[in-house]
């Protein structure tokens, strides 16, 4: 579970047994992003008007999805008015969680694959012609 606090305008998030301590403040919560998904130089993936803070605290390491909602609730409960799309959201944290998976492997394989055609795979798996 999501342990959080307020103090000062600052959101104070941790998750127990795990690395993750993060302080957010309050007037941030909120804020949107254009996410790209994709390396310099590449046609890469860009998903608008999605949780900045949701993108940067799960796509570094791959956490649960029970985690990402309460997340979610958190920012519902302190920034009511946001537009976050929150569909958009979650499927910009499982596109980027995947490619850095996909990069991550294919480092170690002696096939590589191109990442353009990675960003190809994932915009025909997810549908986003």
């Amino acid at each position: 579970m999501i342990k959080h606090s307020l103090k000062d305008n600052l959101i104070y998030i941790s998750i127990n047994k795990t690395d993750f301590s993060y302080r957010i403040p309050i007037k941030k919560i909120g804020n949107t992003i254009d996410w790209r998904i994709g390396g310099k130089g590449t046609k890469g993936i860009v998903i608008k008007n999605v949780s900045t803070w949701t993108l940067r605290l799960f796509t570094k390491k791959t956490t649960e999805h029970k985690y990402i909602k309460q997340f979610i609730n958190l920012v519902q409960e302190h920034c009511s008015s946001s537009n976050i799309n929150w569909e958009d959201t979650l499927l910009a944290v499982n596109i980027q969680n995947e490619f850095n998976w996909l990069i991550t492997t294919n480092n170690a394989a002696e096939k590589k694959i191109e990442e353009d055609d990675i960003i190809s795979n994932l915009i025909k798996k997810y549908k986003l012609d």
